[in-house]
């Protein structure tokens, strides 16, 4: 992070009292609300999470190096390695 500098904003009561509270549930301060906050306002494209399950595609790994047509295939290859074959 870049060095913090101090400033002076206004802020409607109401808002900042829930700012406030916001931050006491998040365990946080108002000051990293706000970072937060701008932060998401300034660079809304990097923060946004896209759910695409096709990116998870080839992270997880069962051990399975090619495509079986039967389960019984996929059990008898699981014999031999087991034998040593």
């Amino acid at each position: 992070m870049s060095n913090l500098v101090k400033t002076t904003i206004t802020l409607p009561e109401d808002i900042l009292h829930k700012a406030k509270l916001a931050a006491v549930k998040e365990k946080t301060t108002v000051s990293q609300l706000i970072r937060e906050a701008l932060d998401n306002r300034l660079n809304p494209i990097n923060k946004r999470k896209v759910k695409d399950p096709m990116k998870l595609l080839g992270r997880y790994s069962l051990g399975i190096k090619k495509i079986y047509n039967k389960r019984s295939d996929l059990y008898d290859d699981y014999i031999l390695r087991k034998m040593g074959y």
